[in-house]
């Protein structure tokens, strides 16, 4: 009786182990995996996530945009969850420190109207599409074709904007990558984070290559205060610069 109950015992422990170990190797390739091939952070360096400031904004009382704020939230929890990556620094873009941060995994949040760093990084991609700013608003524009795309009022109850999300190498440091994500308006922002999700980011990962660098324009619609999920509306691989030689950076 006590070796059938030890043989029992045994193959429970190993059916557990086997259960255990294929619901991990599941998690793996469905969630880690096409998370790892979308943001391929350097691991050794950290996630810091740079936010725009409204025009309102003063040294004292900063004013971080609502939607770029709550963008930085979504993104933070995205890596929390898909690449156990827990620790992710937000500061303003007018205390981004290039000495510091320069070479670190960069997040850029905002557009060239409130994020001077998105200028920065910008100047040096050299990406199919980008920000061009019209008498009344900012638009992204494909600088082949000069498509436009921006936001507008389809009737009453629909709004619709778009975003651009770029995917590069940070051109201060090869092995850093560079994530940058705008929309026209106060909608697109805050929605083209969710192509960062659990389900999206499966169907990025297995759509598009994200080895070279990526620019996607991303269309975000809301129907009566429903935010549909983000549409990839245009996308193109584009070549990059190799990255700058920058003063050694000081680490905190």
């Amino acid at each position: 009786m006590r070796q059938d109950l030890t043989v029992n015992l045994v193959a429970s422990l190993l059916a557990f182990a086997v259960g255990w170990l294929g619901r991990a190797l599941v998690h793996y390739y469905r969630t880690r995996m096409p998370a790892g091939r979308v943001w391929r952070l350097d691991r050794d360096r950290r996630v810091v996530m740079v936010v725009g400031e409204s025009g309102g904004a003063s040294s004292a009382y900063p004013k971080i945009p609502e939607t770029d704020a709550l963008a930085a939230m979504n993104l933070r929890q995205f890596l929390s969850q898909d690449l156990r990556l827990h620790e992710a620094a937000t500061v303003r873009a007018r205390a981004f420190a290039m000495a510091s941060d320069a070479e670190e995994n960069l997040v850029v949040i905002g557009g060239p109207l409130h994020n001077d760093v998105w200028r920065l990084m910008a100047d040096r991609l050299d990406a199919p599409y980008e920000f061009r700013r019209f008498p009344t608003d900012h638009r992204i524009v494909c600088v082949e074709t000069g498509e436009e795309y921006g936001e507008s009022d389809l009737d009453r109850s629909t709004l619709v904007d778009h975003a651009i999300v770029l995917l590069a190498r940070n051109p201060f440091a090869a092995r850093s990558r560079l994530v940058m994500i705008a929309g026209c308006a106060l909608l697109a922002t805050s929605g083209a984070t969710q192509l960062f999700a659990r389900g999206e980011i499966r169907a990025l990962a297995k759509a598009y290559d994200t080895k070279s660098p990526l620019a996607l324009v991303v269309r975000v619609e809301s129907i009566g205060g429903y935010v549909r999920p983000p549409v990839v509306v245009a996308a193109a691989n584009f070549a990059q610069a190799p990255a700058a030689r920058t003063a050694p950076a000081t680490r905190p």
